[in-house]
């Protein structure tokens, strides 16, 4: 029995090793997070090594984090201040039709669940590109054109990653200690969405390949 229980591949010591993980790269994602104009690379950053070194068989995922957050800087920037300006376009256009929603306008009801509904498309959009960028070389536009393909594309699998997205942000607002575990549990949750269809597009060498994943939008 005590063999059992000191044995590394122990489940109970796997899902420990795997709790140390998802602590020490949320915490590199907070960190790489605050000047905010960089929290699409650390998003990127966080996925592969998620998906390298939690879900796959590389170890060191702190080290996976710090070369991919490297790498993928100067295009996240980019995305991250222009899909950011969109978000926020789109946020304040909900607030003003909130307003008139709370001031009883006729037909602001609706007018407030469809653009509810619509958001799904931008927000889905930005739940793919980090991820898509970790995985394949783009040039800014080329990325955000490629996650709104998908993101239509793979429809039931972006209205996971929003859902994930949502009950993420839903339980750091209401208990402030899970965000130095949440990051790192919801791109295992992206990730067991997202890496089915990546391999569809996965040179065969195992190397990236940066035209694939633009070609054809992939099938559900």
């Amino acid at each position: 029995m005590s063999g059992g229980i000191f044995n590394p591949e122990n489940r109970f010591w796997q899902t420990l090793d795997h709790l140390s993980d998802f602590l020490i790269l949320s915490l590199l994602w907070l960190l790489c997070s605050l000047p905010l104009v960089t929290v699409g690379a650390a998003t990127a950053a966080l996925y592969d090594a998620v998906a390298h070194c939690v879900r796959g068989p590389e170890t060191l995922p702190w080290r996976r984090f710090w070369q991919t957050f490297k790498r993928e800087l100067p295009c996240a920037c980019i995305v991250t201040l222009a899909w950011g300006a969109l978000l926020m376009l789109l946020a304040n256009a909900l607030l003003l039709i909130r307003t008139a929603v709370t001031a009883g306008a006729p037909g602001a009801v609706a007018v407030l669940l469809f653009c509810l509904v619509l958001m799904i498309l931008p927000v889905g959009a930005a739940c793919w590109m980090f991820p898509l960028l970790s995985r394949f070389d783009f040039r800014p536009v080329g990325l955000m054109l490629t996650a709104l393909r998908l993101t239509v594309g793979c429809l039931p699998r972006t209205l996971g990653l929003v859902a994930v997205l949502l009950v993420s942000a839903l339980l750091v607002r209401t208990l402030l200690i899970p965000i130095v575990l949440v990051p790192g549990v919801a791109a295992w949750l992206f990730a067991a969405l997202l890496e089915p269809v990546f391999r569809r597009y996965q040179a065969p060498s195992g190397e990236d390949d940066p035209e694939d994943p633009d070609e054809d939008a992939p099938d559900v």
